[in-house]
């Protein structure tokens, strides 16, 4: 059993098992049940306020058998109404009900929903996990098919546009929370992230409710940062430009002028390439983080169609010159990026550091390497010890 279909390790299992999917019981089917447990527990309570404590509790079974027995105990006089036991069951929601941000997101534009909802109801959606919340909405409001527009396509793009501008404003409230620290405007936050344009696109989702790619994207854009920092660092001298500079002006041609004679000439043009790496101060790491910032998903790889000879002897070579470089190489960090496709879909870049300490691992210090006894020799030494001993052993007497 399982309570996540998507998850990654059960798309694996899915195919060698039989997928029998449940879904939570209707409030018809639970109210039945639970009419004939309160006729013999003698519980007082109307079929109506039933119903209520049902729907608050997310039709959850246990929760309603919790309630009842709470009904039980408590001795009333007359039979619970619909409002006390709405009442009852709104106050324990928050409690024991909870609800992912998936489940979030599909009340957040469901039409059927938003006719019990108040306004505070739709507020409290966004802070069940509001570092999410704005993420998931602003990732699936366009999968959404609005009530309001009634199948107008004029409509339902301005709606569209209404929405998109509620999420740029929620975007900026956001901002000034987490970057100056102010909390007070989360509930602001709440209106434009989530009650605005569950409000405008109030409709049905079709299709699955995706992870919020963004993060994804996030990632991607960090490594790229520091990529860049480094080229600009290692490149100062050479070229004494800005990290922009760099990325927009410089990077391209900073590869081709380093690809293009191993692409065009093979091995005779390692010389070129070494030397052009040598010129703008950069490590061998350098190339295969510029190769990256200037890879775009349509074009192909520069040093595809390079023989791997060719690389190998273009890595044999920088290795053998060891140019002199204007700054440190501190090599205590080693990191492995690795592509992994996460549960969602998403190809997300994960990056392991192992630390190592050690005096060999760091490049400034060049160690000694100890010169190997050869066994032979041992062996020999010893020899000529114990024939040595037995001569002098033989003079004495």
């Amino acid at each position: 059993m399982c309570n996540d279909r998507n998850h990654q390790k059960i798309r694996s299992l899915a195919n060698h098992c039989f997928d029998l999917r449940f879904q939570r019981p209707r409030v018809e089917q639970i109210k039945a049940a639970m009419m004939s447990v309160c006729f013999k527990e003698k519980i007082k309570i109307k079929p109506e306020a039933l119903q209520e404590i049902i729907i608050g509790c997310g039709q959850d079974v246990r929760q309603v058998l919790h309630h009842l027995s709470m009904i039980r105990a408590s001795d009333m006089d007359d039979k619970m109404d619909a409002a006390t036991a709405k009442k009852e069951a709104d106050m324990s929601k928050k409690t024991s009900v909870k609800l992912g941000p998936w489940d979030v997101c599909k009340k957040v534009f469901s039409a059927e929903d938003h006719k019990t909802m108040s306004f505070i109801d739709k507020s409290d959606l966004y802070f069940y996990d509001y570092n999410l919340s704005g993420l998931f909405v602003q990732e699936n409001y366009l999968s959404v098919t609005p009530q309001a527009a009634k199948g107008n396509k004029k409509k339902t793009m301005d709606l569209v546009a209404k929405a998109a501008e509620s999420l740029a404003q929620g975007d900026i409230m956001e901002r000034a929370v987490r970057s100056g620290m102010n909390w007070s405007l989360l509930p602001s936050a709440a209106v434009f992230n989530s009650v605005l344009p569950g409000e405008y696109m109030s409709g049905y989702l079709h299709g699955q409710i995706q992870f919020p790619s963004w993060l994804g994207k996030n990632s991607r854009r960090n490594k790229i940062d520091r990529i860049l920092q480094e080229l600009q660092v290692h490149t100062r001298l050479a070229a004494g430009s800005s990290k922009t500079a760099i990325n927009l002006d410089y990077s391209q041609p900073l590869r081709d002028l380093i690809t293009t004679p191993l692409r065009k000439e093979g091995m005779e043009g390692v010389d070129k390439a070494v030397e052009s790496m040598e010129k703008y101060s950069l490590l061998r790491e350098d190339l295969d983080g510029l190769l990256e910032v200037t890879q775009w998903p349509t074009t192909p790889d520069p040093l595809r169609g390079v023989d791997s000879k060719t690389k190998a002897a273009f890595t044999r070579k920088y290795n053998k010159d060891g140019a002199l470089l204007p700054y440190s190489v501190v090599q205590n960090v080693k990191k492995k990026a690795k592509e992994t496709t996460d549960e969602f879909g998403e190809q997300d870049e994960e990056e392991e550091e192992a630390e190592d300490e050690s005096v060999e691992a760091d490049a400034m210090i060049k160690m000694k390497k100890p010169r190997a006894n050869n066994k032979k020799d041992d062996a020999k030494g010893k020899e000529d010890k114990g024939k040595g001993k037995g001569k002098g052993k033989g003079k004495g007497k």
